[in-house]
């Protein structure tokens, strides 16, 4: 391994390690409402990336500024981007401070499968039967988790579905990265601003006395913003299969925090629809790998 795949292993890796301890931070927070904790984690994200461009140069903004002007297209884009990556933040924050962090964990790992139901309706993308099978073990987990619990995983969904769609979102821009991260940021801020300032006042009190829930609302930007960068820097340098396999590990960590720190039940229902996911995503992993090395013998 060179010495460039090593630092995408290394950011990739401290990215997914950073994702997987969010709901220890979140939960820190449950004194403070969902959405007021969503307005400062936006708020704080974008003053960070700010910092940021400023330090490492302000010549690709300008470039991307002048493009969007010209690209209207890209423009809505990115605010469909703002959108869908705050209503996933919003959901994953609301999930953690009310004891449903096991969802969160169910919810990530679908993302994958999503992601190939997304390529299947967007980009007319195929599969093989055994990609066909692993979907149908997923929803067939999903199902019957839903029939024993006599409700449906809407954390699990939601996140799944606000995740993936930002993903296929993303892949349809062609801005920097950073720009993409920071733009999505400033465009929401004015609202979250405007709730923080008229809805919600009382978590600034937090901020202006410099008290413990305050710095962690304030660096909430950084545990938003950080490993975002990282991931960015990380998934230019190393190969799909790598970067999907690291993946895993937020969720699997999220997973072993909701049942061994934050005690939440883990039933027979629970056990079903994860054992079906988890088969299906080895189901799936190793059609891939079977694929990709037929294609390099041919």
């Amino acid at each position: 391994m060179n010495e460039i795949n090593k630092k995408g292993l290394s950011t990739t890796l401290l990215c997914c390690l950073i994702w997987g301890l969010l709901p220890l931070y979140w939960a820190l927070l449950n004194q403070v409402s969902s959405f007021s904790v969503l307005a400062h984690r936006i708020i704080w994200s974008g003053i960070w990336m700010f910092f940021l461009i400023v330090i490492t140069g302000r010549q690709q903004l300008r470039i991307d500024i002048h493009y969007l002007r010209d690209n209207l297209t890209q423009l809505g884009l990115l605010v469909l981007a703002a959108v869908l990556i705050s209503i996933n933040w919003f959901t994953y924050i609301w999930a953690v401070t009310n004891q449903h962090v096991l969802d969160t964990s169910l919810g990530y790992y679908i993302n994958p499968l999503v992601n190939v139901l997304l390529g299947i309706i967007i980009y007319k993308e195929t599969l093989l039967w055994p990609q066909k099978l692993s979907i149908a073990i997923a929803l067939l987990g999903i199902t019957l988790m839903t029939y024993e619990l006599g409700t449906l995983p809407i954390v699990s969904i939601v996140l799944a579905l606000s995740f993936g769609l930002y993903g296929a979102v993303k892949k349809r821009l062609t801005i920097h990265p950073f720009s993409s991260i920071a733009f999505e940021a400033w465009l929401v801020t004015p609202i979250a601003l405007w709730y923080v300032l008229t809805v919600d006042t009382t978590s600034w009190a937090f901020i202006e006395h410099i008290t413990p829930t305050g710095l962690l609302l304030v660096g909430a930007g950084l545990t938003t913003s950080v490993p975002l960068i990282l991931f960015s820097y990380g998934a230019r340098l190393l190969p799909l299969n790598v970067l999907g396999f690291l993946q895993y590990l937020s969720p699997t960590m999220g997973f072993f925090l909701a049942i061994f720190y934050f005690g939440e039940s883990f039933g027979v229902a629970q056990l079903i629809a994860f054992g079906c996911i988890w088969v299906a995503l080895i189901l799936f992993s190793l059609s891939n790998q079977i694929t990709t090395r037929i294609k390099i013998k041919k």
